[in-house]
């Protein structure tokens, strides 16, 4: 085998597969809600990775990117309990979803049909390596948990808490930065 330079010559080299971490996961879903569906988001609101604040709904996303995560960390959380017996309504979001890989999919399927069928899946492509919400799809679209929206307000003003305080966030950290 040649090599010059960076590239490498006669011998075929194996790509590992792209496996993106949470956070671009998180980048991606935020920029898809915020640029292409005009939605007001923000990021760790009410004990989720990503709350969203549409027209009709209220939506709940968690990112998974691994078998294990989603399986022995989510499956664990008392708020599917809750979700699926309609508990401390003015929590729940109108619609759930799981964000995973497209190389999770499957897997993803069986946790949805095992945990609630009403959730949806969002999936994140990994072909192109980018976090743009180009490379984000709804695969399986939730159906509504509950139609009670007397929330609403509540849950919209702390999304906009949290939105002010990550806005704070980033300020303060470009100073200190400087």
């Amino acid at each position: 085998m040649a090599i010059i330079g960076d590239r490498q010559f006669g011998k075929k080299v194996k790509e590992e597969k792209y496996k993106p971490k949470s956070k671009d996961l998180k980048l991606a879903v935020m920029r898809y809600f915020r640029f292409k569906r005009q939605w007001i988001c923000a990021t760790e609101c009410l004990f989720n990775d990503i709350m969203c604040f549409t027209p009709k709904d209220i939506i709940d996303v968690e990112v998974k990117v691994s078998k294990t995560d989603l399986w022995k960390g989510e499956a664990k959380k008392f708020k599917h309990y809750n979700y699926l017996n309609l508990k401390y309504m003015y929590r729940i979001p109108t619609k759930f979803y799981i964000c995973i890989p497209d190389y999770l999919y499957d897997e993803a399927e069986k946790w949805v049909i095992a945990t609630n069928e009403k959730y949806g899946i969002i999936t994140f492509g990994t072909e192109r390596k980018q976090f743009n919400f180009k490379d984000v799809f709804i695969s399986r679209t939730a159906t509504r948990l509950h139609t009670n929206l007397k929330n609403r307000d509540a849950i919209l003003r702390r999304i906009m808490m949290r939105v002010c305080s990550e806005n704070i966030g980033h300020i303060e950290k470009s100073i200190t930065n400087n």
